[in-house]
């Protein structure tokens, strides 16, 4: 699709990064820091982007060509097919958004300090 521009797709994937970087700022809890953060940076930054992969076949394998092209929702009546296929309920995807906003807030404010 055309109309699908590298922004939103780097929007997309853009937060699974950061906050793996959030936690390289307590580094100077680590025994051996030097070691350890190129390690632990590079295993995180696989493993969120086996997941996300993981996540995408998944959702292809859940769904019809149809409802994954349709992009404003109107084949479900404007409903997230994570939410649909969410155990054990779709709250489940709400409450995951809600969380993962608060607890970059909070890694936000432990991090900063040190930093600084």
């Amino acid at each position: 699709d055309l109309s699908t521009s590298f922004t939103i797709l780097l929007a997309i994937f853009f937060p699974s990064v950061t906050g793996i970087m959030a936690g390289s700022n307590r580094s100077g809890d680590l025994k051996d820091a030097q070691s350890s953060i190129p390690k632990g940076t590079i295993a995180a930054n696989l493993t969120t982007t086996v997941i996300y992969l993981v996540t995408a076949i998944l959702c292809g394998a859940a769904a019809t060509r149809q409802v994954l092209i349709d992009k404003l929702g109107e084949s479900m009546n404007g409903e997230l097919i994570m939410s649909i296929v969410a155990f054990p309920h779709p709250y489940v995807v709400l409450f995951g958004c809600l969380l993962s906003t608060i607890g970059a807030g909070l890694q936000s404010l432990i991090g900063a300090p040190r930093l600084l």
